[in-house]
């Protein structure tokens, strides 16, 4: 607030009162849409708040790269570390798939080797019956009493 009692050549205060009352109050003068802090504001203060404002805007914008630098550093180490997943994924899924290709194999062998055992054993079967057979067309007197 201007409130110098002190109001020579540069001019009255913005307008503000002292405790008191308004008839100390300076008169108002503003154009619609100027900004400004006073009726003294001159082309430097205007260029010294520009300059304000635009190293602000350069500090917020140095700030939003710095964010954004950071974002890509984050994105990197999380695409390496996916990249390193995969890696040991794939290594376990040729594993799994060798293993998978190895226990059909020996499915596969097993069942041939019963199917073997099982040939064998119809064999076996066949012979026992047959000499069960004949013990029995024997024991009752020939071929032609079964």
């Amino acid at each position: 607030m201007n409130l110098s009692l002190n109001q020579g050549s540069s001019g009255g205060n913005a307008g503000a009162v002292e405790l008191g009352g308004s008839a100390k109050a300076a008169p108002v003068n503003f154009q619609v849409g100027a900004v400004g802090f006073g009726p003294n504001w001159s082309a430097e203060d205007s260029m010294a708040a520009s300059i304000v404002r635009l190293e602000c805007e350069a500090d917020e914008l140095r700030a939003e790269v710095a964010m954004l630098k950071r974002g890509m550093v984050m994105l990197a180490q999380e695409r390496d570390n996916a990249r390193e997943r995969v890696k040991v994924l794939s290594k376990c899924w040729r594993e799994a798939e060798l293993e998978r290709d190895n226990a059909r194999d020996t499915v596969l062998k097993l069942r041939r080797e019963r199917a073997a055992q099982d040939a064998v054993i119809a064999t076996y079967r066949d012979e026992a019956c047959r000499e069960s057979c004949r013990d029995k067309a024997s024991a009752d007197g020939g071929w032609a009493n079964i």
